[in-house]
């Protein structure tokens, strides 16, 4: 009977051992999760600081920021150019008012009501 008892411990031991390394690694998944969460909000809060003195120095000269604000300023043109291919191939336009996408021959916005100026390409 000795055999089966030493037998039981081992098995218990191991079954313990084997437990805690699936705590342990819960704990540091659970950890990691948290770490990822914080990277995350002083990422953004580093973006809108970043966005803030760009947009409050953005016709200043900064020799040490130069080539981010190129790189800026050039991304911002891009975006404006790619939006209005989509919006051309959608056969949609903007809101002047509150930024609404609406319908290209739209007359009023449909969101805030604002009318809308006939543009020389809709005729």
């Amino acid at each position: 009977m000795a055999f089966f008892d030493d037998l039981t411990r081992v098995i218990f031991d191991k079954s313990r051992e084997a437990a805690e390394k699936v705590k342990d690694m819960t704990d540091v998944i659970s950890l990691k999760s948290k770490l990822s969460t914080e990277k995350e909000r002083v990422n953004s809060a580093y973006i809108e600081l970043g966005k803030y003195y760009y947009e409050q120095n953005q016709e200043q000269e900064l020799p040490q920021f130069e080539p981010e604000f190129r790189v800026i300023r050039t991304g911002l043109i891009r975006i404006a150019e790619l939006e209005d291919e989509i919006m051309e191939l959608e056969g949609t336009r903007i809101c002047p008012e509150c930024g609404a996408k609406l319908a290209r021959g739209a007359r009023f916005c449909s969101v805030c009501g604002a009318p809308m100026a006939e543009r020389e390409d809709e005729r």
